[in-house]
């Protein structure tokens, strides 16, 4: 969509007067002697804005819009997952209003501001809109219509965007005699906007119902109508001609996770198995096993913009194939479901596997880079643009990232494309540094002829085109370095298994790659405050984040066996899965999970890392015990978690822990730069004297049922004096980074700096 800038009144920074300013976008900046920078808007009743902040500072802001009363109407501090703010608003009053922006958490930076009109809806730079209004439901107006005529082949995109929060809409687009062509709920950007790409084979009048999800929701949104050259046509699957051979309904869910299903077929039939969420917000997943039990189709999402799976395949031999539908790992997922089994051509094999192979579609003429194993692909122009150069710089990283893994460490090679190249983009990615799709899964990856694979899939890559927004303070390069050599760690993963149950593996893995192979051009040390802060939760917990900031984990796996027991660990997902997968490499080096896990909760506390450093801080304190005594947990000791408390004591003591079985007592202590580990089980005798710094681990060494599925207890302890002997100490870490728990690396640097 075209926006069209709104007039300013003035301009003023906090406590200075208001002046008169050209037409945006609006340059400011929040200091620390000016916390906010305020604009003053001219808005009319009724008129539809997108306020929108961008900061090549990365500066994280906060955006609030202030009514003509003084009272703020609407606030945002992320926006479309990035650091960067964003409002849309329709002011029921005219008036003078006034825009502010803060810093998050206090932070400063320079900013631009862009106020315009109407709702971003997604459309492209080259996007022409046809009709945008205000509409309400509500009040006996259970649905909008607008009627549009439409040239063949234009593609047309129909948008609403809620004025009111809890509004859900929805959206159906009807032929000329009433039959309906598309319908869509939510548009898949997390919101509750409804969204519908249509692109008509021949010239026709069409109408667009806008209403709300259960018919009865009240309130106002935006109806947009446009024509977006550069949007994407979904797949119409009922286009497909066939003969329906089989048709199943049923549910899935927390108790009913997955369904099978026999599939007669001859070989040479081909078959194409459609799967639709009939309710609730189900992500289906596909798979067809062959006679054999091995799989030789599969689909998580098909390519047309929802969470639906499809599959055409062509048997290779006659005999009973077993159809299986499950629910996305991944997520927690429910709903109905039907599936449609219809005989088909041949050709829509080719035709559904061209829908996996649409990664991105750039924002402007696409160009490519060849090295002799990459194509990158990358615009100068739109949204995604970045340059030649920063193309030549992702090649690059790409190839000295293949001749670290591939070369020195000798992970197994991955599947290519066709032309024998991995393909990479170079694209905006809404609030990430990048991401990777499986595009074919191929089940036996050809480069591995002593193993059979039976998930193993080909990928393509995207990686963001300037890293703006994302609150990152090293530069572009570093960052484009750190994301290429994680991408295709991504991509070297999918060659061994694309549907590891143990998926704490993947982004903990790629974590890990980055400190492993690119030095001081990494990310990973940014996420490690995220576990830092909350060492309770379990190991494999779902919270955001603690996936990426766990490559500690593989580090101080590392450190004990070699680096090449990470590898080790993916060569057993391809047979094994879930904790299974973790098991049977740590048996291969005499350990397990709890004594593997204790340890590496034992080193963050010691922070016994190179680039310990480079973290936020040091682990969270629980509790400190300062005198002797019984203290109480009030719970929350999750499976493979620990809790840290400091022992301000002198002397020796012993100390008795009360609580669940799989509950452990680790004793921990620092000399000058060592710091070391005393196994004390449920009771023991813990001997401060001598060490600077003293902590007890309470460590709960229990299994959960299943990756993610994390319960807390609690527990008590006892502290009394003692004249017993401490046992020697389990295991000892280098300590020269250590940092009294509880700190942050600016708080210490802070209180070396104090007179």
């Amino acid at each position: 969509m075209r926006l069209s800038t709104i007039i300013l009144a003035g301009v003023s920074a906090s406590g200075a007067a208001m002046a008169q300013v050209p037409d945006g976008p609006f340059a400011g900046a929040v200091t620390e002697t000016a916390p906010q920078a305020e604009y003053t808007l001219t808005l009319e009743a009724g008129q539809v804005v997108t306020l929108s902040t961008a900061s090549i500072e990365n500066f994280d802001t906060v955006l609030a819009l202030i009514g003509p009363d003084g009272k703020p109407v609407a606030q945002n501090d992320d926006c479309d997952g990035s650091l960067q703010s964003c409002i849309t608003f329709m002011p029921p009053d005219s008036g003078r209003y006034t825009a502010r922006v803060t810093g998050y958490g206090e932070a400063t930076g320079a900013f631009e501001l862009t106020v315009a009109e109407g709702a971003n809806v997604g459309l492209s730079y080259a996007a022409e809109t046809l009709r945008e209004e205000v509409v309400t439901l509500g009040s006996g107006t259970s649905e909008v219509r607008a009627e549009i005529d439409l040239d063949a082949d234009a593609i047309f995109v129909a948008s609403t965007y809620a004025l009111t929060e809890t509004l859900d809409t929805t959206l159906t687009l009807l032929d000329a005699d009433g039959n309906i062509l598309a319908q869509n709920d939510d548009r898949g950007d997390g919101s509750l906007n409804a969204q519908i790409v249509y692109q008509p084979d021949q010239a026709g009048h069409f109408t667009v119902l806008a209403g709300s999800y259960d018919g009865q929701g009240q309130g106002d949104l935006v109806l947009s109508l446009a024509l977006d050259p550069n949007a994407q046509v979904p797949f119409d699957f009922a286009s497909v001609e066939g003969e329906t051979i089989a048709e199943h309904t049923g549910m899935l869910g927390a108790d009913n996770r997955e369904q099978s299903y026999p599939v007669e077929l001859t070989a040479g039939q081909t078959v194409m198995i459609v799967a639709d969420a009939m309710t609730d917000d189900l992500d289906t997943v596909l798979t067809l096993n062959g006679p054999d039990g091995f799989p030789v189709a599969m689909n998580d999402d098909r390519g047309d913009g929802t969470l639906n799976s499809a599959i055409a395949y062509t048997a290779a031999h006659s005999g009973t194939y077993t159809l299986e539908i499950s629910r996305y790992h991944g997520s927690d997922t429910s709903g109905e479901f039907r599936i449609v089994l219809s005989a088909v051509d041949a050709s829509v094999v080719d035709t559904l596997q061209a829908l996996n192979e649409n990664v991105v579609t750039l924002s402007g003429p696409e160009l490519t880079l060849e090295t002799e194993d990459f194509i990158v692909h990358y615009t100068l122009e739109g949204g995604d643009a970045s340059s030649a150069r920063y193309a030549e710089l992702v090649g690059i990283a790409l190839q000295e990232s293949y001749e670290a893994q591939i070369g020195r460490m000798g992970w197994a090679e991955p599947l290519r494309d066709d032309n024998g190249r991995y393909r990479a983009y170079v694209a905006h990615v809404d609030g990430a540094m990048g991401f990777t799709k499986p595009v074919e899964t191929v089940f036996d990856n050809p480069n591995t002829p002593d193993v059979r694979e039976t998930l193993a899939a080909r990928t393509a890559f995207v990686i963001d085109n300037d890293f703006l927004g994302l609150g990152k303070e090293a530069p572009a390069e570093s960052l484009l370095r750190a994301t290429a050599t994680h991408e295709f760690n991504h991509v070297v993963q999918f060659g061994y298994d694309a549907e590891e149950g143990l998926d704490w593996l993947y982004e903990a893995t790629a974590s890990w790659i980055e400190v492993a192979t690119m030095g001081s051009d990494q990310d990973a040390t940014d996420y490690v405050g995220t576990d830092f802060d909350t060492p309770h939760l379990c190991w494999t917990t779902q919270v955001d984040g603690h996936d990426y900031a766990q490559w500690t984990l593989l580090q101080s796996m590392a450190d004990s066996h070699g680096e090449a027991v990470v590898r080790r660990l993916w060569e057993s997902s391809v047979t094994l899965d879930g904790f299974e997968t973790a098991s049977a490499t740590l048996a291969e080096y005499g350990s397990d999970i709890p004594a593997t896990i204790q340890r590496w909760r034992a080193q963050n506390y010691a922070r016994a890392y190179d680039l310990a450093p480079l973290f936020s801080g040091s682990v969270a304190v629980r509790h400190t015990l300062d005198e002797p005594g019984r203290w109480m947990s009030k719970g929350g000791l999750e499976e493979l978690g620990a809790d840290y408390l400091v022992v301000d004591l002198d002397g020796r003591f012993q100390v008795s822990l009360e609580g669940e079985d799989g509950l452990e007592l680790i004793g921990l202590g620092r000399r000058g730069d060592e710091v070391v580990a005393i196994a004390l089980g449920q009771t023991g005798v813990f001997d401060t004297s001598g060490f600077s710094d003293a902590a007890l681990m309470v460590f709960n060494s229990t299994l959960p049922a299943e990756p993610g599925t994390c319960n807390g207890v609690g527990y008590s302890i006892e502290i009394e004096a003692s004249t017993g002997r401490m046992a020697a100490p389990a295991y000892r870490f280098d300590a020269p980074h250590f940092l009294q728990p509880g700190v942050s690396e600016a708080a210490d640097s802070d209180e070396a700096a104090a007179p």
